[in-house]
């Protein structure tokens, strides 16, 4: 009888019946998540599904309809139209640092159309598809697809911003949606791996990482139906397809290096190559895959947040072991070889949605077995960190939204267009910058002869490496504008970077890499003052696109 209990023991029966009363609020918490995100798709209507798609069309459209290219965009197409014919054009790409694959669809549309929208115009097809992909052929409920069609990468990355990372999206998923049937047979997942491998180089990353689930999957159901080790044609079907993925990685290689684009090689004068490896492997959260959170996590909190997402797949375990893979490899490559961004950090989170993909039966067939609440819990954290990152990512994509209606831009580059336009004096002007970049973004919106001042020629292209002129200032900027005027005579415009009022005289300004930088002292700025007439100067944008326009009188 309860009263005839001891203290300590009324006590303990008091703490188990609390902790009873616990584990079936986490158990029915967990099972309310599991039914609305981590469930089967419970009916294959189409209305839905293109009311989603419709949706995603009108925000993505309003997006690009405000949207600016800035350099990294416009860069790529100038790049895919240069040479006079595609061997040429190749061979002016190696070395850029990115695989061939979107300039060869740029080139490609810019032949049918003659026209620079193409550039938004294939990533809004490419964004289309892999949206569409989601929408109608992945396992994952309505609720879950919504969450992925309106995060940042979805939303604005991979589709408004035309850039090259988008296609692994599309690949990814494509692979997801053909593994089941293709599996065991046929060639198409090779040629999809090959394709995946030159979209960019984290892309070729998750190449290794799908050949490994691949391999462990079938070793895994020769197990589980007591084959033993031993060789079979469905490996004989991987090896080859395997070759074929190979070789696209070592084309995207080949392709990419060794690169003149020296400057943004890693420095490790300061630094140990070998610390900052290690510490990627345990704290990727760290390097670039940090920025999947939006600066709103601290390096650890993302790093659990990043390793926690993969326990989901616990239930598919060579899936687990691949994203685990992937993340370290992913990690590593961003801590040694070249920094990254969110496009960059964003590849990994679609080869973590693509192997959830492929395990998503036997993951919600696992969530609904009758088990004790301990044995769920890896997975349930799981659940719960990849339900985070992706509210995060989905937070993030409604931001952009808030950007594009408030007129938060990339670049000033159409402002500047815009200006051409109305001046018939500047029809034919001569525009040169500091930095030089600038006028990388210029060719989709004027076409007006661009000088590139460190480099001494005419070009629209920028070589950042350490090669070139390191040093300059705004003497020699004014000195090459009033060449350019008497031997082409034609109006030069200005643009500079630099605020001049603003400016330290004789400091030394960094142009937003360590390597390059400029100065004016007291006298050049009171000369340049003098030499040219200030025609407008524009608002800040969301990159460092930004400059005031001069005009060489």
């Amino acid at each position: 009888m309860l009263t005839q209990m001891t203290k300590p023991a009324a006590d303990a029966a008091v703490w188990r019946y609390r902790s009873e009363q616990q584990q079936g609020s986490l158990t029915r918490s967990l099972q309310i998540l599991d039914d609305w995100l981590f469930a089967p798709k419970r009916d294959r209507r189409s209305w839905p599904d293109l009311l989603l798609l419709a949706g995603w069309i009108a925000l993505v459209g309003f997006q690009i309809a405000h949207h600016v290219m800035w350099r990294d965009e416009v860069r790529a197409l100038t790049i895919a139209l240069n040479g006079d014919n595609l061997i040429a054009m190749l061979r002016g790409l190696h070395g850029e640092g990115h695989p061939a694959l979107w300039y060869l669809l740029l080139r490609g549309a810019h032949a049918v159309f003659g026209r620079v929208e193409v550039l938004p115009g294939v990533a809004f097809v490419i964004g289309l598809l892999t949206v569409a992909l989601l929408i109608f052929r992945s396992p994952f409920p309505r609720p879950l697809v919504l969450l992925l069609i309106t995060s940042h990468a979805l939303l604005f990355e991979y589709v408004v911003m035309a850039r090259n990372y988008g296609i692994s999206a599309l690949f990814l998923f494509a692979i997801a949606a053909c593994y089941p049937a293709h599996r065991d047979r046929g060639l198409l997942l090779g040629a999809l791996l090959f394709l995946l491998a030159n979209t960019n180089v984290v892309g070729a990353i998750m190449v290794g990482a799908f050949l490994l689930f691949w391999l462990l999957d079938l070793l895994e159901t020769q197990l589980a139906n007591q084959f033993g080790w031993r060789w079979t044609p469905q490996l004989t079907n991987f090896a080859i397809n395997a070759v074929s993925a190979t070789i696209g990685v070592a084309i995207c290689a080949v392709t990419m290096l060794p690169t003149y684009n020296d400057a943004a090689a890693r420095d490790w004068s300061h630094a140990s190559p070998l610390a900052a490896a290690v510490l990627s492997l345990v704290n990727p959260g760290a390097t670039s895959l940090g920025a999947l959170f939006a600066n709103l996590l601290t390096s650890i909190a993302g790093s659990v947040l990043l390793f926690g997402a993969t326990l989901g797949l616990l239930s598919r375990r060579p899936a687990f072991l691949a994203a685990i893979a992937a993340l370290l490899l992913t990690s590593l490559f961003f801590a040694v070889a070249a920094n990254g961004a969110y496009r960059h950090a964003a590849v990994w989170l679609c080869f973590l949605i693509a192997l959830y993909w492929i395990g998503w039966g036997r993951i919600t067939a696992a969530t609904s077995a009758s088990r004790a609440w301990h044995d769920r819990l890896l997975p349930a954290v799981g659940r719960v960190s990849l339900l985070l990152v992706l509210a995060i990512q989905s937070a993030a994509g409604i931001n952009d939204l808030r950007s594009a209606a408030r007129g938060i831009v990339a670049s000033r580059s159409a402002d500047l267009g815009r200006l051409i336009a109305s001046r018939p004096d500047l029809a034919n002007a001569i525009i040169l910058s500091e930095p030089e970049y600038l006028v990388e973004a210029l060719p989709y919106y004027v076409k007006n002869p661009l000088y590139l001042a460190r480099d001494r020629k005419l070009g629209s292209v920028v070589i950042f490496s350490r090669k070139g002129r390191m040093d300059s200032d705004l003497g020699e900027t004014l000195r090459l504008a009033r060449e350019l005027r008497d031997t082409r005579g034609a109006p030069v415009i200005i643009l500079l970077a630099y605020r001049l009022d603003e400016m330290v005289p004789d400091r030394i300004h960094d142009e937003g890499e360590d390597w390059r930088t400029f100065r004016a002292s007291d006298a050049q700025v009171s000369d340049f003052r003098a030499a040219t007439t200030l025609i407008r100067r524009f608002d800040p944008a969301k990159t460092d696109e930004s400059f005031d326009v001069y005009l060489l009188n």
